[in-house]
């Protein structure tokens, strides 16, 4: 009976999906991704969960901020401290929608892009799209969300300890 289950348990381990390990998540973004703000800030930085790798003078990590034109309004270079990375505003007299977009190497030597935006001065009128990513946002559903490799294995090592424990419990 034990063998059993315990072949059942690792067929479930075998045949669930488990994502891959999650690299460089963001921790907090100054503005915050889907933020208003009234006036553009004069700095846009963003802290990652981890610390990020520099390699001397190279440009290994970046921000690129944009306005609702597509132009670039932020400095051709960016600044890392630790787990944080950010760049100056060139121009800070926009309004609409800002669009950030990072490139970083976490510490375990993966490279990260992404991008968010938010807004500057009234809130601009949703489209389908925008909609569709403020419902995303709602629901906590992300495209960088994952699970820890570690974490979902050690689960369910427990889970299958327990049972074997209520099965030997069970035969006395």
């Amino acid at each position: 009976m034990i063998k059993k289950i315990l072949v059942l348990c690792a067929a479930l381990l075998i045949s669930s999906p488990i994502p891959a390990f999650a690299h460089g998540e963001i921790a907090q973004a100054i503005p915050a991704a889907g933020s208003t703000v009234i006036a553009a800030p004069t700095e846009v930085s963003i802290e990652f969960d981890g610390k990020l790798q520099t390699l001397g003078n190279q440009a290994i990590n970046l921000i690129t901020v944009t306005d609702d034109k597509g132009q670039v309004i932020s400095s051709p270079s960016s600044v890392v401290d630790g787990t944080k990375i950010s760049t100056r505003l060139q121009l800070t007299d926009v309004t609409g929608l800002v669009a950030v977009h990072y490139r970083i190497v976490s510490e375990d030597g993966h490279p990260v892009e992404g991008d968010y935006s938010f807004t500057v001065g009234q809130v601009p009128t949703l489209t389908s799209a925008g909609i569709e990513e403020t419902s995303e946002k709602a629901s906590g559903v992300s495209e960088e969300s994952g699970s820890n490799l570690l974490v979902n294995g050690f689960a369910a090592l427990v889970v299958i300890g327990i049972v074997i424990l209520i099965l030997r419990r069970r035969k006395k």
